[in-house]
């Protein structure tokens, strides 16, 4: 994946980390609340999912919308 698309080989390496850290906390908040960590749990999933299905302009459209985000704090 990563020898594919080799100038977003950075941005999916940070992406896919915080998608599986999302995802961990949300099974770990589950594991210990029952509820809690349902929406971790999305959130991970659907990053990873990001980082290892979508091809080049789906990952570059997806960047800039969270990018978005950035601009609201």
């Amino acid at each position: 994946m990563f020898s594919r698309y080799p100038e977003q080989k950075q941005s999916r390496r940070v992406m896919g980390a915080l998608g599986a850290a999302f995802l961990a906390l949300g099974l770990f908040l589950i594991a210990i609340d029952g509820v809690g960590g349902v929406l971790f749990t999305v959130i991970g999933s659907g990053l990873l999912l990001l980082v290892f299905l979508a091809n080049e302009k789906t990952y570059a459209r997806a960047m800039r919308v969270l990018g978005w985000f950035d601009g609201l704090s």
